[in-house]
């Protein structure tokens, strides 16, 4: 808290019990598609999201995966880790219409609807790791037991995301830049259903990304 009163971006929001991030101030430096000085007057202050503390977590909801990359470098650099940390994500795998009335409720702040329920997917991290020692233990060489591994993985890659879906982060240990990969092939998943193609999955996804890296660096 002390270190949203430290910044003209962030106020305190009484209506929602929330601290407001707004498109304002020192955030204005931060690079979007459109950028601040784009903005016509009328559209300012936009608001990128809010901070609530919920039990002994402080939880910030974001309407987009490109907000939700930078806010993690904006205030990693202004709130210190020893007081807060990202620890996880909960991501919706779908786009909305926002010009659709029947989409106006759920795009209103807070986000209740779709995180505050029972059927999200949780990753069991004890159950992958059951799962890869089951799979190696069947395979005496380590080629069969990385192509046994690989199969695996290509199979979950190509079942369908989960409406609503939770991650851990280790951005500390990894950097982010598995983060924004993750979320671009998530948003490129979801488009794809947008559009109309509603078979589109991580694997094709991925096959069609390394085959056009091949084909624009190499004669095939």
């Amino acid at each position: 808290i002390g270190a949203f009163q430290k910044l003209k971006c962030v106020y305190f929001e009484s209506q929602l019990n929330r601290w407001r991030w707004e498109y304002e101030h020192e955030a204005k430096k931060l690079r979007f598609e459109i950028s601040y000085n784009q903005l016509s007057k009328e559209h300012r202050p936009i608001v990128m999201g809010d901070f609530f503390f919920r039990d002994n977590e402080m939880l910030l909801d974001v309407r987009s995966f490109e907000r939700a990359v930078k806010a993690i470098d904006f205030f990693d650099k202004r709130i210190n880790r020893r007081a807060a940390k990202v620890t996880k994500i909960r991501i919706v795998n779908r786009l909305f219409d926002g010009n659709d009335p029947s989409n106006k409720e759920l795009l209103q702040p807070p986000y209740d609807y779709f995180f505050d329920r029972d059927d999200i997917l949780i990753p069991d991290p004890n159950e992958t790791a059951k799962l890869m020692a089951e799979i190696s233990s069947q395979h005496s060489d380590l080629e069969g037991r990385l192509a046994a591994l690989q199969a695996c993985w290509s199979e979950k890659a190509k079942q369908p995301l989960p409406e609503i879906e939770e991650i851990p982060l280790y951005i500390y240990e990894e950097g982010i830049g598995r983060l924004k990969a993750a979320l671009t092939f998530r948003n490129i998943e979801a488009l794809q259903h947008w559009q109309g193609n509603k078979n589109a999955n991580q694997f094709d996804l991925m096959e069609s990304v390394i085959d056009s890296f091949l084909k624009d660096n190499y004669e095939i």
